[in-house]
């Protein structure tokens, strides 16, 4: 039986004995998930995982940067230019990925960006 898992990546490791391992991960930067791929314990650990991902709220401005790197306009984009923006996108995620949407319309907002 085939099992979609949305997000999952895989991670190739060379060990310090000089033999590879490959790591599971529900999704980049997210939880580990133990056991092999297919495994029922590798499924349940993904299902555990993504129930405890917590959705950016809509009111900020990280589900506006979810958006646009979900988006069919950004994945028209080269790869090259992609990269670029994920790398300013996630810049910008740490200052502002919190900061409210409704207070953009504020002018005073304006000299932050």
């Amino acid at each position: 039986m085939y099992v979609r898992m949305k997000g999952l990546n895989r991670v190739r490791k060379r060990l310090a004995d000089g033999s590879t391992a490959t790591y599971y991960y529900a999704w980049k930067g997210g939880p580990r998930l133990r056991g092999k791929p297919g495994a029922p314990e590798f499924i349940a650990a993904y299902n555990e995982a993504i129930k405890a991902k917590i959705p950016p709220r809509k009111d900020h401005l990280a589900s506006i940067f979810d958006g646009f790197l979900d988006s069919s306009e950004f994945l028209k984009l080269a790869e090259k230019t992609q990269a670029d923006y994920r790398k300013h996108i996630a810049a910008l995620a740490v200052d502002f990925a919190n900061f409210p949407v409704a207070a953009l319309d504020d002018r005073r907002t304006r000299g932050l960006f």
